[in-house]
């Protein structure tokens, strides 16, 4: 039978629930899920609840059996039970723990205002159950917590094995340093020595010593995020062999802004710097030799377009003859354009195309090019439209070297017998001028986009292709150009409006109106 006290707490329960409720909606803490949905224990309080009633009704009863007051000891492991499917489930534990709190203080108001009196003993049930809840719900998420951090570690550690990754902390204040067994390995550092950061240092290949350390004070000020990533030489401590490692870091801040502690990875690199290095002088001796190579055949070539010129001046040729000499001398002009190629291809590697600006009229630039290309390609229309101010800086032979790949290109993929239009504009407010270089044709495949401007581009058979028309440097030359200029070139291709190439130059220094 119910004690008064247990009767009439029972029939104040959905006073007790209401006012627990509001006050957990109501605390400032309460996150916005718990503002739309209601409290997170809205199942478990209830239970909760009746298990207090039951404790309060043992302890009322007094009747000891062995092993203490054995129905309060059940609801005690009830209350446990509902705190350990609460962790199980996930539950926020700051959250649960208040909510608990507020069911606490709810208790304690409604039985302060309908004048019921709580014994000492009926005080301690009280306190000991909600406490029974807030102590297990914190004991389960604390061995959830743990477990789940030292299944972290192993994974991470299993992880940083396998990927050759060494883990490493620093004590910036006792200058300590803690090395895992690949950190050590990498350093060339026995298992059992101890680390001092005076002695990482010193281990630094001396050409790298300063750049490092410079590294390593940034990190250190709270301006920097902490953020530490560098490359460099060590010299192995014990082994004396010197790899290339690549570490990275975070900086830890005290309250005050200074830095207490340092962690991060490093991996040892010395075989990709290798490739990288090697790489480096198969790209020097590349290029050196195709401008030896390049220089070599300008002689004789100069020597071929020479005769080819004096034989049309000076020769009496029959007009079958003649013919042989141009396309000697084609031929010759062609072979000097595809030396040029490599040779700026060999310049682009080294620093870039250098460029002469100097005030010019681009529209008489453009015209002098076109004017050579309608000449060269008497059967295929080139039109000119030239619209507003040509003025501005520019280097007027690289300018024309651009132009005449844009639109020899143009010709190469044109359908035969349309036009191709070559369209100067100001763009915008005129600091800009465009140059539009258009073609109908097979539309440039997507996948070609990406690789357009690269050196040697060479596409796959079928609709746009490289057809041998030279060595697949024009649209690379062109943009190395118009990038010297400070522009660049984009390009617009599909099926039914055709190919348009559209080179943006500054006007820079502009003359003129």
């Amino acid at each position: 039978m119910e004690t008064s006290i247990t009767a009439r707490l029972r029939s104040c329960e959905r006073d007790v629930l209401e006012r627990w409720t509001r006050r957990v909606l109501a605390d400032p803490r309460a996150t916005k899920a718990q503002r739309a949905g209601g409290p997170m224990l809205a199942r478990e309080v209830p239970q909760l609840f009746e298990d207090l009633l039951e404790a309060l009704a043992a302890s009322r009863r007094g009747e000891p059996r062995a092993g203490g007051d054995g129905e309060l000891c059940s609801a005690s492991a009830r209350v446990e039970e509902h705190a350990r499917l609460c962790v199980a489930q996930g539950r926020c534990i700051a959250g649960a723990l208040r909510e608990l709190s507020h069911l606490r203080a709810a208790l304690i108001e409604v039985c302060a205002e309908q004048g019921i009196l709580l014994g000492v003993r009926e005080a301690q049930v009280l306190h000991a159950i909600v406490d029974a809840s807030m102590w297990t719900s914190a004991l389960e998420i604390e061995t959830a917590t743990r477990a789940a951090l030292e299944d972290s570690g192993a994974r991470l550690r299993l992880a940083t094995r396998a990927g050759g990754v060494g883990v490493w902390d620093y004590d910036t204040v006792t200058g300590k340093l803690r090395w895992d067994d690949r950190s050590r390995e990498v350093a060339g550092l026995d298992p059992v020595s101890e680390v001092r950061y005076e002695l990482f240092v010193s281990s630094i290949h001396p050409d790298d010593r300063a750049r490092v350390e410079e590294a390593v004070q940034r990190s250190q000020s709270p301006e920097s995020d902490g953020e530490y990533s560098v490359e460099y030489r060590l010299v192995g401590i014990r082994d004396g062999v010197e790899r290339w490692l690549a570490v990275q870091g975070r900086t830890f801040f005290d309250a005050a802004g200074r830095s207490v502690r340092m962690i991060g990875t490093v991996i040892d690199i010395s075989e990709r710097k290798r490739a990288e290095a090697a790489r480096r002088e198969e790209l020097v001796l590349r290029d050196r030799f195709m401008a030896a190579f390049s220089h070599y055949l300008r002689t004789p070539l100069t020597s071929i377009a020479l005769a080819a010129s004096v034989l049309d001046h000076h020769g009496n040729l029959t007009p079958q003859q003649a013919r042989y000499v141009e396309r000697i001398a084609a031929s010759a002009r062609r072979m000097a354009r595809t030396i040029n190629d490599l040779l700026d291809l060999q310049r682009s590697r080294f620093g870039g195309l250098r460029i002469a600006p100097r005030p010019e009229d681009l529209h008489i630039v453009c015209k002098s090019a076109i004017d050579e290309l309608r000449a060269a390609h008497p059967g295929v229309p080139i039109q000119l439209d030239l619209q507003g101010s040509g003025a501005g800086t520019w280097d007027p032979e690289r300018i024309a070297q651009m132009v005449t790949n844009l639109v020899q290109n143009a010709l190469d993929y044109a359908d035969s017998g349309s036009a191709v239009r070559v369209a100067v504009r100001p763009r915008g407010g005129g600091d800009d001028l465009l140059i539009e270089v258009h073609n109908e044709g097979p539309a440039i495949a997507p996948e070609l986009l990406e690789t357009l401007f690269d050196p040697f581009h060479q596409a796959p058979a079928g609709g746009w292709t490289s057809t041998g028309r030279g060595l697949g440097l024009g649209l690379f030359i062109a943009h190395q150009i118009a990038k010297a200029h400070g522009g660049a070139i984009e390009v617009d291709s599909k099926a039914e409006r055709g190919t348009t190439f559209t080179a943006r130059l500054p006007r820079r220094e502009a003359v003129g109106g």
